[in-house]
Parts: C-alpha cells; structure tokens; sequence
C-alpha cells in the first residue's frame, strides 16, 4: 500500500462522512482513508488485522461494507468492488441486500444452534456437557461469524494446529464434532455433497495406555482386598466386578439389582447401547456377597452426592490398594486392559473380545487379538476365573499353552 495514496483522515473524507456517523462503525480500531475515492479505506484492528473497507450512503444512512482481507486482497481489488458499492448505491440499489441474497448459506453459530437442537437430543447428559465445551470455547470463537461455504480446509487446519499446541486430545475430538457438523450439514441440505473440509486433515497420534496388572500385582491387590472386604465391602465389591467383566467404570457403578437376572447382568445405558453382560461364576459369587441396602436399587450406592460413589471408589483403588502395594498409578480403566489382556492371552479372538468389553467396533479390540474362537460365556467364564486364581495367589494356567503368565 502507499503510503502517499494513504495519508491520514483527510478533510474530504471526514465531510462527506461526519465523525458522529461514523465512529460507531469504527470505534477504537484505525482507519487510512484514501484520498481520490471518499469512503474508501484500509481499517487496521487492534489485533493486527488489516481490511478493506468503504462507506457508502445506503437510503440515507451510513453503512460500512467490508471489502477484504488486505493480505488477500489487492489495492486495487478492493478499490474496483468499492467503485461498484458506491456507484450501486447512487443509484438506489441496495448493494448489501444483495450480498445477503446472495448468500444462501447460514453463518456457523446459526447452523451450530439447529444441530444443537436436532442432533444433541441423542447425546446422553455426559456427552452434552463435553461437546457444550468444545462448542463454547473452540468453534463459536473461531468458526461463529464465518458462513459455512467460508471454512474450507486450509482455515480448520490452522485452527487445529494451534489447537494441538494444548491439547492434542481435546484437537482430535473438536475436530471429530466440526466432521460431523459438516455431515449433517450436507445430509440436511443446508451444503453440497464433499463440502466437509475435515477428512482430510490427520488427526493426532493417540496415546496407547498398554498398561495392565501383572501376575504378581494381581496377588497382591488379591490379598489387599481380602483383609478389606470386611470394613469396604462396596469398594472391595466394585474393583472385583471391573475385573471379572472388565466394564467400564460407570457400567459398574451406575448398576441396579434388577439389571442382575441369573447369570446375565443386563445394561440399558451403555456408551455403546443396551447389552447383555455374561457372569462368570466369580462375578455371580461377588454379587451375592455385596450388602444389599433395604429400599435402595443400586449394587454400589452412593452416600453423599449423585457421583459420590464414583470418586470414593477411584480414591479408594488408589490409596488403599495400589499405594500400600507399591503398584505404579492405574486408572481404573486399566482394570479393562487387564481383563482384555488376559482374554487375548487365553487365544480368544477379536469378536469375542469385542463382546466382552462392548465394544461397538471390531478394530477396538484388535489390540488383544490372537487365535481361537470360543461362545462368549465360556470366554467370560475362562477369563474369570483366571483372575480369581490370580488375586488368590494361584498360578494361572494358561489352557492353550500350558504355563503361568508372566510379563
């Protein structure tokens, strides 16, 4: 830009257009106006951002129309679309009432609260809490005011890579909400098919949590558990079932005695959808030795707030049982791992192991993958009973080969 074209205000543009019409448009941020074309000018924002701007008269009042960013824009790109603005509003056209006919597409906050309203429905309350925070605090601020046709790969790319400077993780899965947004959007009408600019961006490297409880650990979590069942019967209770089901924390703790019919254990609010849970005998006799409290439905109970049980049982598997062991920390989810280990470890195959930890998708459970094919009850039963022995200090043998396992 010259900087003679662009001296400061000058008196030719401050008299066609009065400083009370347009300070509101403009307020703190600074604007060069050029000195052939009134109202054409080059606005700097307190952020660093340059854009082009004209003011025109429009059925009498002031309006600005952006013409730009000036790191895309050329000088005189901009000052072509400004000619035309003005000349288009001499002659009684309203040149911004065209642009918004123009625009068929709504902005982003605008489809953000119709998918809100159409798709959140299907969420459970967990999920909505989570993706209303991925919503408020990373695509309303970046994507808000952009119509969808505008947010093409090259600007989500940007948001994300900065995005991943913080939280690898929290990046993945915003990204995974705008994808599926945009999905909509086509399946909806509101955009074109292949107008989704998110597939082609990678998503991060996951971290793989390949941690499990060993032989030995198992021992002596085993005998910890023992001497405490008499005084925590509930948390002793709990860490049992995580190990002979290997569900997942809330599948356990959010468990009514109704959901228990024979040997099956029957859960109605999975992440994955309803499923039916097949109790080896080990879980069937921690069932019957948990207290059952008089006019209360939960296996695990809380005594304090609604997800009181939930962090007293987390406090207690790592102050009470790990610690004094020595064991590293282990979330609870790990308990999963080492139910999933021991089944691969015992040759069950990958559709099996799937069942067993309900796992909607195959590929979930690949990790543990190895050779054979056995019912899932019996699958469940073996798996079991292997980690019974294991925390009564007993070898576990391995029935397709023969040994204890060792790490």
């Amino acid at each position: 830009m010259s900087e003679l074209l662009f001296p400061p205000a000058t008196k030719l543009a401050t008299r066609r257009f009065p400083r009370r019409d347009l300070y509101p448009l403009i307020k703190d941020d600074r604007v060069v106006w050029d000195q052939t074309l009134p109202g054409f000018g080059l606005r700097f924002h307190a952020s660093g951002r340059r854009t082009w701007i004209v003011f025109t008269r429009i059925r009498g009042v002031v309006s600005k129309i952006h013409l730009g960013n000036a790191a895309v824009v050329t000088e005189a790109e901009a000052r072509g679309k400004a000619q035309l603005l003005i000349l288009e509003a001499k002659v009684r056209r309203d040149p911004l009432a065209r642009r918004k006919q123009a625009r068929a597409t709504p902005q982003f906050h605008e489809f953000c609260a119709t998918y809100w309203r159409r798709w959140a429905v299907k969420w459970k309350p967990r999920t909505i809490k989570a993706n209303d925070v991925y919503r408020d605090t990373q695509l309303l601020p970046t994507f808000g005011k952009l119509f969808l046709d505008q947010i093409d790969e090259e600007v989500v790319l940007a948001w994300f890579v900065k995005y991943t400077e913080t939280s690898p993780g929290g990046a993945n899965r915003a990204l995974g909400m705008l994808s599926h947004m945009f999905r909509k959007a086509e399946d909806w009408g509101v955009l074109p098919p292949h107008s989704n600019p998110c597939p082609a961006i990678k998503h991060n490297p996951r971290r793989k949590f390949e941690r499990y409880l060993s032989e030995a650990e198992l021992k002596r979590v085993g005998a910890t558990l023992d001497k405490l069942e008499k005084t925590k019967p509930l948390h002793v209770g709990a860490i049992r079932m995580f190990l002979y089901t290997g569900c997942r924390r809330n599948e356990i703790l959010s468990l009514r005695w109704e959901d228990v019919v024979g040997r099956y254990m029957h859960l109605y609010d999975s992440k994955t959808g309803p499923r039916q849970i097949d109790l080896a005998d080990a879980a069937q006799e921690t069932l019957r030795r948990i207290p059952r409290l008089r006019g209360n439905p939960w296996v695990f109970p809380a005594r304090c707030r609604k997800d009181g049980h939930t962090k007293s049982v987390i406090n207690f598997w790592r102050k009470e049982v790990l610690a004094p062991n020595g064991i590293p920390p282990l979330r609870l989810h790990d308990i999963r791992h080492t139910f999933a280990s021991h089944a691969a470890l015992e040759s069950e195959n990958t559709p099996t192991i799937a069942r067993l930890l309900g796992h909607s998708r195959v590929r979930n459970s690949e990790r543990y993958m190895h050779l054979g094919d056995k019912p899932a009850i019996e699958a469940a039963e073996v798996v079991s009973g292997f980690l019974a022995a294991a925390l009564a200090g007993k070898p576990i043998p391995f029935a397709n080969e023969g040994r204890p396992f060792t790490r």
